[in-house]
């Protein structure tokens, strides 16, 4: 789950805590200050109706008989009353209530006949209803219990009002910060998302030479960029001494690995050896001698391409190449035939030499891992804009295995590591695939056959008379490194 949708929900999830305590705490505050008030209005007139009958108790007979209030009088509309005699039974209630009866409690009376006062709520007609039950008594007689009740239907329509209130400015307040918390969390990740894309771009071009740009701020952001900048520059420094080792070894090795084969050479055609012991040795440092300058030769290419080497920029016939690398590749074929499919003319802006050198090595690779007999077939197509060069061989094929791992520098798969290659090859062909911004995959089968498929913008070109057979003076130009013997991983 990203930060900025984690930190939203978190920031999220605590608002809306905060909220459900607020809205709680004023609902039950609301409720139990709304219930107060109502108990309060029921005590004051039970007060009033005890102050009255305690004044008619006090009255001579004759004059009480003459007195007979009724509690409609001495109550608001808004209350319910009853009168109960010592034994609980009603003897006067108000004419709002008709034939109905407050609900009575034979624990609540005996409670109140020692003088506690007794809230209660109870349901009446199916509404609830909050009643209080007090005594009435003078000083030496005990008269009854006064009853007095008020509906509820006001508190509850207040507090579902409340209710309604909260929960309703609760969810605008929570999407509100919603909105907000994703905002802010955008802001404040948006620094590490450009440090993310910037190290993403660093790391996929292999251009260690950028930086990330300052922020300007002192926070960990900041401090953030800053690390990471520096350790590109630890390791651009690391890098470009690797390259320049390399590349200086490479050059250094050039030399003497000439000199030994030069001298090698002369042995093998001199008469001073005789012993074909001696000469099965010579073969033997010959060979080496070769496979170490090869090596040597790959590295120094792949170590000026790590270095920013850039290729020429020219327009190049795709099938002129193709033939003069099918013409140089006759010498290297060794009873694998090597031959041309279908070759359309097209033409590419590239580097000639570096473009043959990719093909070189591609044919070179069919044409050692065939067996005698087998074939290597080029191939130009024409689709969309694009050339599709393929080089395809009926060879040994590729395990699945190792399909993921053949452009590696110096990977080879067991299968071709008794053929004496260098794995580089492959890695050579990448690095100028990409240079040239062309594609360039690979489809096997083992004991079937490979085939390499370069895929680079390009142009059809009308073919001429002249153009239409392969011209003879079409020698090769040079290619870029040595390319025999270039192995397959």
């Amino acid at each position: 789950m990203p930060i900025r949708l984690r930190l939203t929900i978190w920031n999220s999830l605590v608002i809306m805590g905060a909220l459900l305590l607020l809205g709680g705490l004023t609902y039950g505050l609301e409720a139990r200050s709304l219930t107060e008030e109502i108990d309060e209005s029921l005590r004051v007139q039970a007060r009033n109706l005890q102050s009255v009958y305690e004044v008619r108790a006090a009255l001579p007979p004759r004059a009480r008989e003459r007195i007979m209030p009724q509690p409609s009088v001495f109550s608001a509309p808004a209350f319910h009353v009853q009168i109960l005699d010592p034994n609980g039974e009603v003897v006067e209630r108000t004419a709002a209530l008709g034939a109905r009866r407050l609900p009575v409690n034979l624990g609540d009376l005996e409670r109140a006949g020692g003088s506690e006062e007794i809230f209660r709520t109870v349901t009446l007609d199916g509404q609830d209803v909050r009643t209080f039950i007090a005594s009435l008594a003078t000083d030496d007689e005990f008269l009854g219990y006064v009853q007095v009740a008020r509906s509820m239907e006001a508190l509850e329509d207040a507090l579902e009002l409340l209710a309604r209130t909260i929960i309703g400015a609760g969810a605008a307040l929570l999407l509100v910060s919603l909105i907000v918390a994703w905002l802010l969390a955008g802001a404040a990740l948006r620094p590490v998302q450009r440090i993310t894309e910037t190290a993403r771009e660093i790391g996929f071009s292999a251009h260690l030479d950028r930086r990330l740009p300052a922020l300007g701020t002192r926070d960990e952001i900041a401090r953030l960029g800053d690390t990471f900048n520096g350790m590109l520059d630890r390791l651009e420094n690391v890098l470009n001494s690797q390259r320049r080792f390399v590349a200086d070894a490479s050059h250094e090795l050039r030399t003497p690995l000439t000199t030994i084969r030069g001298n090698v050479d002369l042995l093998r055609r001199s008469e001073a050896v005789t012993q074909p012991e001696m000469q099965e040795a010579l073969e033997d440092v010959r060979s080496e001698a070769e496979r170490m300058s090869r090596m040597v030769a790959g590295l120094l290419a792949l170590a000026r391409a790590d270095a920013g080497h850039a290729l020429a920029r020219e327009p190049v016939r795709l099938d002129q190449l193709l033939a003069a690398v099918h013409r140089e590749a006759q010498t290297l074929a060794g009873g694998v035939a090597v031959q041309l499919g279908t070759v359309r003319p097209a033409e590419v802006v590239g580097d000639h030499d570096a473009l043959k050198q990719l093909l070189l090595i591609l044919v070179e690779n069919g044409i050692k891992y065939t067996a005698p007999g087998g074939t290597v077939t080029l191939s130009v197509q024409l689709e969309r804009g694009r050339a599709a060069v393929q080089v395809r061989d009926t060879g040994c094929g590729i395990a699945p295995a190792d399909l993921p791992h053949i452009f590696e520098r110096f990977y080879r798969s067991p299968a071709a590591r008794a053929s004496g290659g260098t794995g580089l090859g492959l890695a050579i062909a990448h690095w100028i695939a990409e240079e040239h911004r062309a594609a360039i995959d690979v489809a096997s089968d083992v004991n079937i056959g490979t085939t390499f498929t370069v895929s680079l913008s390009a142009a059809p070109v009308a073919e001429t008379a002249a153009e239409s057979a392969v011209p003879e003076d079409a020698a090769p130009r040079g290619s870029v490194l040595p390319t025999h013997g270039v192995a397959r991983p």
